[in-house]
């Protein structure tokens, strides 16, 4: 009964938060342009959290999100420049070539993966600003995307993508298998390392596609592009109810409710008035909370 009201907590959240703001804003919540805006905000998020939901499974974090993001558009702008189906292919290759990196540095050079992951973060960062300050790098034609059902349809064939390899091959259930127990997966015969670097290469390109989406919003590359996506995707994640630690109780649907959570969260809030110096500790607030009931505290060692 305690596991199951432990699973239910980010949906009831989702569905609680949802109905107070609903009624709550004198309407602006539920109105189509407001709706339309929180699906490009979180489509961005969400898209990214796909990729990052398989590493997560094997128990191991990517913090190269937002760097590596910022990469492949920089690169792939250097690259093709105006052409913008070239550049979406280079932005998802760049994407999957950071996420490949992030699997050497883990397996072959034997580091923590959140370590390698911190370090393409800022190296990535500090390439991308480092080129933007000296190039002026718009992508005006990118602009004519930017509507909700462009969005909309790529958020869709990435989630449904997703949901369907995580689940229903055994890309998903290796991943599984091995963050519950990776030495006992090993002398099954099953290749630990292969299938953490496909894990890898899926979080890349999601990055890709997510770098992707984000020229598109703003039609322009800068230094700060991608900025705390990383940090966006894993407290969505969170909230979403993942098992930090990995293992079976990693689910999909964790990418997509609590990615849900946090931007009808922020965009609430913002539509309430509140203080923007306050919004990030209310979040805070909720996030400790949320985790602090969903979390599965058997899956740590703890000194008392």
């Amino acid at each position: 009964m305690r596991e199951q009201i432990k699973k239910m907590v980010p949906v009831a959240g989702l569905v609680i938060m949802f109905l107070l703001f609903a009624f709550t804003t004198d309407g602006k919540f539920l109105t189509r342009v407001n709706l339309q805006n929180l699906i490009i905000q979180s489509a961005i998020t969400m898209v990214a959290a796909v990729g990052t939901a398989f590493v997560m499974a094997h128990n191991n974090l990517d913090f190269s999100l937002g760097g590596a993001c910022a990469l492949s558009c920089v690169l792939s702008y250097l690259i093709a420049g105006q052409n913008l189906p070239l550049f979406f292919i280079l932005c998802i290759v760049f994407g999957i070539v950071c996420g490949l990196f992030s699997a050497l540095l883990h397996i072959k050079g034997q580091i923590p993966a959140f370590m390698a992951g911190m370090c393409l973060m800022f190296a990535g960062r500090g390439v991308a600003q480092s080129v933007a300050a000296n190039t002026n790098m718009l992508m005006v034609s990118a602009a004519s995307l930017n509507n909700v059902w462009f969005f909309l349809i790529v958020l869709v064939v990435v989630v449904v993508l997703g949901f369907v390899i995580f689940n229903y091959t055994k890309i998903g259930k290796y991943q599984k298998l091995i963050g519950t127990n990776p030495k006992a997966t090993s002398l099954s015969g099953i290749n630990v390392n292969a299938y953490k670097t496909i894990a890898f290469a899926l979080s890349g390109a999601t990055i890709g596609i997510a770098a992707c989406l984000t020229v598109i919003r703003s039609a322009s590359i800068i230094g700060n592009t991608g900025l705390n996506l990383e940090t966006n995707v894993l407290l969505a994640l969170s909230l979403g109810g993942i098992s930090i630690t990995g293992g079976s109780a990693t689910k999909m649907r964790s990418a997509i409710i609590g990615t849900l959570i946090f931007f009808i969260l922020n965009n609430g809030l913002t539509l309430w008035g509140l203080n923007p110096d306050y919004v990030d500790i209310v979040k805070a607030a909720f996030f400790l909370l949320t985790v602090t009931i969903s979390i599965d505290r058997t899956q740590y060692d703890m000194i008392a």
